[in-house]
């Protein structure tokens, strides 16, 4: 691969090749112009000027996306505080599990590393859904789920105790 010379910049050599380009300019303008698209009309604003943001459902469990990695489905089944190593700064974390998918003879799946969720909570996906194990993560790093996902029975069962709460915490005097 060879360096890229640098080419002096170019320069008219006459008015009347001046002229032509500025003439051509022209022309290409007003085709554009005359090819462009009709302006739209500006879209209807919504009635309040604050958007509702859609928010996490208050009982555990629930599905959520994981945004750091590609926005993955995953399953948050708790909130607890977790101290960061390098301060002493205390952030609100979700536990969550980290839901994938992979062939039954997959040498992860075989070696008991994942739990097979059964029925497959989307019902348009045909391929067996599996949860890692738990992790912890700061809230910031999770979104509401996009897609009506189904609860399994087991989960739900499995993950309710989460919603029960210290009554010395919810306590204000």
């Amino acid at each position: 691969m060879g360096k890229k010379k640098n080419k002096p910049k170019f320069r008219c050599k006459s008015e009347v090749q001046k002229k032509a380009i500025a003439a051509n300019y022209a022309r290409m303008a007003a085709q554009k112009k005359r090819y462009a698209p009709p302006p739209q009309q500006p879209k209807p604003q919504p009635r309040s000027s604050v958007t509702p943001k859609k928010e996490f459902p208050d009982k555990f469990p629930f599905w959520a996306r994981f945004k750091p990695n590609k926005n993955r489905t995953t399953l948050v089944i708790d909130e607890e505080q977790v101290k960061r190593k390098n301060s002493d700064t205390v952030d609100d974390c979700f536990v969550h599990r980290e839901a994938i998918h992979c062939d039954d003879d997959n040498k992860y799946v075989l070696s008991g590393d994942y739990e097979k969720v059964f029925p497959n909570p989307d019902t348009s996906d045909n391929s067996p859904m599996y949860l890692k194990r738990p992790h912890k993560h700061p809230k910031r790093m999770f979104a509401p789920h996009n897609k009506n996902l189904t609860m399994p029975e087991d989960l739900r069962q499995r993950y309710e105790k989460n919603n029960v709460k210290n009554k010395g915490d919810d306590k204000k005097e």
